[in-house]
């Protein structure tokens, strides 16, 4: 509805811009605010009567002067009459008639009055004139503002006495007119404009309490609304906190009964659900309920009908016309299910799914948790254990992927048995987990450890197999107040790499001399970046010649690296370090493109020998990474042999075979090398197709020392002719190791005694046969005769 300021004049002068039930009450409300004045305007006619008796009777005839007073007691006591009898019966609504009957009244009253000041001035008399003059001013100002509230009543009233006035003054010329003329025009604008400022607020202020009157309908049918379909619910309680008006809904939500509720506070409700998340809730609403303020989204707990339920609670305090807290005002939602669903995703996002033990994330909150309390505690007794299961490979490779799912739910029950009580458990991922407690001594850490291992050594029940793993467990305790948790983290890696390092399945407490080794061994790892991105590694290729020409007719690449302060690290040394910092495949992929880059330039060179490790061989990309350098060199793949080891078999995960095949169907050869130092080298010559085996230096060595080395040697040649493969000895640095290789029927042969590895292949083409006489004397001269032969280029063992 529309307030504006010409609306509510127009209303107040009865114009109908408002409809007509308003209208009506908007009438009534003026003529009963004239009529609450009618005593005090009935007894100021009464006296102004007895006041300008005198005058009238000096003016008028005798019989005039008692027909106006006749007159205007009748109308005093009609006025009266009417008065009374709607005190007794209020006015609510009020016609167009009604309030022209006020404007009526006022006008014949007006008329009346109108007399005094004309008779006044007629009769000359100065004293009557004074009086009339007085009495006519006071009427024109009090009966206006008592008519302020109809405004067409008062300009009528106003404007009749004032035309009554100007006319007296024009009669009587002797008097001062045209001062009292403007005197009397100011006072009667005066009274016109503070009239209808009166009417026009009263108009306004009725406006407003009928616009309020019609929100607060609205509000009301809204908050039904609200209540019917939403999902919250409206409460109010008293001053003394127990609820009142109750609603259906709220009634229903809460399972109480009208009565119970009535007798209840919203902190009683919130004292029925007895867990300890529900009583740390209640501290809150309890404080601002004391302190009479506004809240919002505090969370209750409470029982319905048996059943644990959450509640959603806001409200603000509610104050009378005076300022006096009356109670509170709010709603309330149920927010069971989404507390449910968040502590689903919160223990989803804290526990690892499979096993339902910790994850990773809660662990290390957990551990900065204890550490905090340990630091202000002033204790050390926090110890954290990270543990590895040997062999679990195995059980997926062997079993598939549900067996291995189930071995680590029945590990992680284990681990839960023995640690309960005394440790958080966790697991990080895979085969990882990890512990974290407080233990009073390394002997006690220890001995948990140990419990660790044991558990984990007795055979796990899957399906209708038994499995045997076993687990690695490297631990660390809280050594002083400055250690953080990454701090404890990396102490246990460490004592975790060296218990794998010395043989799995045992535990393994960190020292401080193996936080320098594993120091040492992170900068030789930032050198070997830095060696390898700078171009400061290089290949050499070592020959490989022909058992019975002595001819050169293969190489074996080797990879070197001349530190600068270290001076020629080896292969042995820096290779696992390259495959644990991941440099492994870009490593060996530049060895390859060097190999075959330089071997392209030697075509005497029959072929050249590449090692590959075991990450290398996993790579998905292999078989097109070396068909792309291959290309780009232009070195033909009969040309290139790989020579892999048997822990490319140990990581195998079922591809080996068809990885194998498609190289040789490029004409790539491939080589099984080291052959004899592992488990099952006759079972891989079975499964897996070579064209080479190359014999292990180890047993190279033994001729001469052992009688069994030579028949170890005879049946390997025998088995792999047998086979069809062609036989490599490696390690070779005497002519005796020659002869006796030679006369066993051994293929071809490589070591130092045919000459040192050359940077540049066209310089191992010297060696001949001729020359292994002067070759040997060399090397005894030059005291190279236990100097092992360099590891395989890109070996990773």
């Amino acid at each position: 509805m529309d307030a504006s300021p010409t609306r509510a004049l127009l209303l107040a002068f009865g114009h109908p811009v408002v409809d007509q039930y308003l209208a009506c009450r908007v009438r009534a409300a003026q003529i009963a605010s004239i009529a609450r004045l009618t005593p005090l305007t009935v007894f100021a006619n009464v006296v102004n009567v007895v006041v300008v008796l005198p005058v009238l009777a000096q003016a008028l005839p005798f019989a005039y002067v008692i027909a106006w007073v006749v007159a205007a007691m009748s109308l005093m006591a009609l006025t009266t009459i009417k008065w009374f009898l709607s005190s007794r019966s209020p006015i609510e609504l009020a016609s167009h008639r009604a309030l022209n009957a006020a404007v009526r009244h006022a006008t014949f009253l007006s008329l009346l009055w109108a007399v005094v000041p004309v008779a006044a001035f007629m009769s000359g008399n100065v004293n009557a004139i004074w009086i009339a003059s007085c009495v006519t001013t006071g009427m024109i100002c009090g009966g206006g503002f008592a008519l302020a509230t109809v405004p067409q009543a008062a300009f009528r009233w106003v404007a009749i006495l004032y035309a009554a006035t100007v006319v007296a003054l024009v009669i009587d010329q002797s008097v001062m007119m045209w001062p009292l003329l403007v005197l009397l025009t100011s006072y009667t604008f005066v009274v016109i404009g503070s009239t209808t400022a009166a009417g026009w607020l009263f108009a306004s202020h009725f406006l407003a309490e009928a616009e309020l009157e019609k929100n607060g309908d609205l509000i009301a049918l809204l908050l039904n609304e609200f209540e019917e379909t939403s999902s919250d619910w409206i409460w109010e309680t008293s001053s003394t906190g127990n609820f009142r008006n109750v609603s259906d809904r709220f009634l229903h939500a809460s399972g109480r009964t009208r009565p119970e509720l009535h007798s209840m506070r919203m902190v009683d409700l919130a004292y029925s659900l007895d867990s300890e998340d529900a009583r740390a809730q209640v501290a809150g609403l309890e404080e601002a309920i004391s302190l009479q303020k506004s809240f919002r989204e505090i969370v209750i707990g409470l029982t319905v009908n048996g059943e644990e339920r959450w509640w959603s609670i806001a409200a603000r305090p509610v104050y009378d016309d005076h300022g006096s807290f009356t109670g509170y005002r709010g709603v309330a939602s149920d927010i069971t299910e989404a507390r449910r669903a968040e502590k689903l995703v919160t223990h989803l996002a804290e526990h690892d799914s499979l096993t339902g033990i910790g994850n990773r994330s809660w662990f290390l909150n957990q551990a900065e948790d204890l550490l905090a309390e340990q630091v202000r505690c002033g204790q050390n007794t926090l110890t954290l254990f990270l543990i590895d299961l040997d062999n679990f490979k195995v059980v997926n490779d062997t079993s598939g992927h549900p067996a291995g799912d189930e071995l680590l739910r029945q590990v992680a029950d284990r681990f839960t048995a023995i640690s309960e009580g005394r440790t958080s458990l966790a697991r990080f991922g895979g085969d990882e987990f990890a512990a974290l407690g407080r233990f009073v001594s390394d002997q006690a850490a220890s001995a948990f450890a140990e419990e660790l291992v044991n558990v984990a050594r007795k055979p796990f029940r899957i399906g209708n197999r038994d499995f045997a793993i076993g687990a690695t467990v490297g631990f660390t305790r809280l050594r002083g107040p400055d250690d953080t948790v990454d701090d404890l983290m990396r102490n246990a890696d460490i004592a975790l790499y060296k218990a794998k390092e010395s043989g799995r399945g045992r535990a393994l407490a960190f020292e401080s001399a193996m936080e320098r080794e594993v120091r040492e061994r992170r900068e030789l790892e930032a050198d070997l970046r830095e060696a390898f991105e700078f171009g400061k590694l290089s290949v050499e290729f070592q020959p490989i010649v022909n058992a019975r020409s002595g001819k050169v007719i293969s190489s074996e690449v080797l990879v070197r690296w001349f530190h600068p302060t270290r001076g020629e690290v080896t292969p042995d040394t820096f290779l696992p370090i390259a495959e644990h910092a991941g440099l492994i495949l870009p490593l060996g992929n530049w060895v390859l493109r060097k190999a075959c880059a330089a071997a392209a330039q030697c075509p005497d060179l029959e072929s050249v020998a590449v090692n590959l490790s075991a990450v290398q061989f996993m790579d998905p990309n292999l078989v097109s990474q070396i068909t792309t350098v291959l290309d780009d060199t232009g070195f033909p793949p009969e040309r290139l042999v790989l020579e892999i080891t048997e822990s490319v078999f140990l990581r195998d995960s079922g591809a080996a075979p068809e990885k194998l095949k498609k190289l040789r169907n490029l004409g790539i050869k491939i080589s099984l090398d080291d052959f004899g130092t592992g488990y099952s080298s006759l079972s891989y010559l079975r499964k897996y197709k070579f064209d080479k085996i190359k014999i292990d230096k180890t047993f190279v060595d033994e001729i001469g020392e052992r009688s069994d080395g030579l028949a170890i040697i005879s049946a390997v040649i025998a088995l792999a002719h047998n086979l069809g493969l062609e036989v490599t000895a490696e390690g070779v640095e005497r002519r005796f190791q020659v002869d006796a290789l030679r006369t066993l029927g051994c293929d071809t042969l490589q070591g130092y005694f045919f000459g040192k590895p050359s940077a540049n292949p066209m310089h191992i083409m010297q060696a001949a046969s001729e020359d292994w006489d002067e070759q040997e004397q060399e090397l005894v001269q030059d005291g190279d005769d236990d100097t092992p032969k360099a590891s395989a280029a890109v070996s990773a063992n």
